[in-house]
C-alpha cells in the first residue's frame, strides 16, 4: 500500500503515470548519453580533419540514413514491436560509440559510412520512440510529458556538455574525445537495462510507403504539422550545426563548445516547464511567442561573432525555442488522434514524421556546403540562421492552424 501511495504521489507530482514515467526514465538515459557526446562527435570530425565539409558529409549519412533505415525497418520487420525497436536502436547506438572509441581520428576517413551507421542506429531508436510515446502517453499526459522531456533534455544539455568539454580540455587530444565517447556509451547501456520495463505494444505492422507519402497532401491537418516539423528539421540541421562553427571559429575551444550548449540549455529549463503546464487554448500564442524569439535574436549577429555575443544569442534562443517546440509536439500527436484510421495507420504517420524531420535536416546542411561555395563560412552560416529564423515563425503558423482544427481543447 504505501508503493502504491507513492506511485500516486510521483504520478500527481509529474501529472503522468507510471507507463509514461518509465518512457520518460528510459528515453531520459538515452538523451544522457546524446547530451554527452553528440556535439563533440560533430566537434571531433571537424577538428580532426579540419573541414567543415567532413563535418557536414557525417551529418548529411546520418540525415540520409535515417530516412532510408526507417522505410527499411518497416518493410522487413512490420511484427517488431515499438518497444523491440526503441532497445535494438539503442544496442546499435552503443556500438557505434565503441566503433568510434576503436577507430580514434581513424575514423575520419569512414565519415560517411559511420554517418550511415550512426543514422540507421538512429532511425530505429526513433521510431520505437515516437511510435512508444503515441501508444503509451494518454491525450491529457502529452502537454505535461513533453514539458517534462524538454525539461530533463535541457538539464541535460546544461551538465553533461559541460562535463564533456571540461574532460576533453583537461584529457587533451583524441583520448579526451574517446573518454567522452566512453562516458556516452554507459549512458545508452543504462538506458537499454531500464528499458526492460517500458510498455509493449503490438507491432507496427505492414506500414504502405505508398501511405506514408501520400498522408501530407490528402489530410490538411497532417499537411500542416507535416510542414512544420519538415521546418524544426532545417533548424535543427543547419543552425545547431552552424553554431557548432561559430562557436569554433570564435574559440577554438571544446570547453566554449560545452559552455554555449549548457547555458542555450539551461535558459530552456524553465520555459520548457512553463511551455507543458500552460492550458491547450494558449498553445498557439506560445508558439507565436517562441518563435518570433527565436527569430529576433539573430540580430544580435549583426553586431558581431564574438563569443560572449554567441553566448547571449544562445540563452535568448535556448529560452525562446521550448514555446514553440513543446506545444508543436503535442499539437502533431492530436493530429494524428483526429484520424479514424489512426491504429492502423500509426506506422505510416511515424514514417512521414521521419522523413519529414530528416528531409529538413538535408536541406539545410546541402544549403550552408552550397553557400560556402560563394560566401564565407561565417557569413555562410549567419545565411542558414536567418533561413531558420524565418522557417520557425512559419512553423508556428502552420502549428497554430493546425491546432486550432484538429487540437484538443
Amino acid at each position: 500500500m504505501t508503493q502504491l501511495n507513492h506511485e500516486s504521489k510521483v504520478s500527481q507530482l509529474l501529472k503522468i503515470e507510471r507507463p509514461a514515467q518509465r518512457l520518460l526514465a528510459s528515453s531520459g538515459l538515452v538523451l544522457g548519453g546524446f547530451a554527452t557526446s553528440t556535439i563533440f562527435v560533430s566537434l571531433f570530425f571537424y577538428v580532426a580533419s579540419g573541414s567543415v565539409i567532413e563535418m557536414a558529409l557525417f551529418g548529411l549519412g546520418r540525415y540520409f540514413a535515417l530516412i532510408l533505415v526507417s522505410m527499411v525497418v518497416i518493410r522487413a520487420f512490420p511484427q517488431l514491436s515499438p518497444r523491440e525497436l526503441f532497445r535494438f536502436g539503442i544496442v546499435l547506438t552503443a556500438i557505434f560509440y565503441l566503433t568510434l572509441i576503436l577507430l580514434r581520428t581513424s575514423a575520419v576517413s569512414l565519415v560517411i559510412p559511420l554517418g550511415l551507421f550512426n543514422g540507421s542506429a538512429s532511425a530505429i531508436y526513433w521510431f520505437g520512440n515516437n511510435t512508444l510515446a503515441f501508444d503509451v502517453l494518454e491525450p491529457t499526459e502529452r502537454g505535461h510529458y513533453y514539458g517534462l522531456s524538454f525539461a530533463m533534455l535541457s538539464i541535460l544539455n546544461v551538465v553533461m556538455p559541460l562535463i564533456g568539454g571540461f574532460v576533453i580540455s583537461r584529457i587533451g587530444g583524441e583520448f579526451g574525445y574517446v573518454t567522452v565517447f566512453a562516458i556516452a556509451t554507459v549512458s545508452f547501456c543504462l538506458a537499454w537495462v531500464t528499458s526492460r520495463k517500458l510498455k509493449s505494444s503490438s507491432g507496427i505492422g505492414a506500414v504502405s510507403m505508398r501511405h506514408a507519402l501520400i498522408i501530407p497532401p490528402r489530410r490538411e491537418g497532417w499537411s500542416l504539422v507535416w510542414s512544420a516539423i519538415f521546418l524544426h528539421g532545417f533548424k535543427q540541421g543547419g543552425a545547431d550545426l552552424g553554431m557548432i562553427v561559430l562557436v569554433e571559429v570564435a574559440t577554438h575551444s571544446s570547453s566554449a563548445q560545452g559552455l554555449f550548449v549548457s547555458a542555450a540549455s539551461l535558459a530552456g529549463v524553465i520555459s520548457s516547464v512553463i511551455a507543458g503546464r500552460l492550458p491547450q487554448r494558449y498553445r498557439g500564442a506560445t508558439m507565436w511567442v517562441g518563435s518570433i524569439a527565436y527569430g529576433s535574436a539573430l540580430f544580435l549577429l549583426v553586431l558581431g561573432s564574438s563569443y560572449p555575443i554567441l553566448l547571449v544569442y544562445g540563452l535568448i534562443t535556448g529560452f525562446a525555442y521550448p514555446g514553440l517546440m513543446v506545444p508543436l509536439s503535442s499539437v502533431v500527436l492530436d493530429v494524428m488522434d483526429s484520424d479514424p484510421s489512426v491504429n492502423l495507420l500509426r506506422g505510416e504517420y511515424v514514417l512521414s514524421r521521419e522523413i519529414s524531420t530528416n528531409f529538413g535536416r538535408i536541406v539545410a546542411i546541402c544549403s550552408l556546403i552550397l553557400l560556402m561555395r560563394f560566401l564565407s563560412i561565417i557569413d555562410s552560416v549567419i545565411v542558414v540562421l536567418a533561413i531558420a529564423a524565418i522557417f520557425q515563425i512559419v512553423a508556428a503558423y502552420l502549428g497554430r492552424r493546425a491546432s486550432i482544427n484538429y487540437g484538443r481543447v
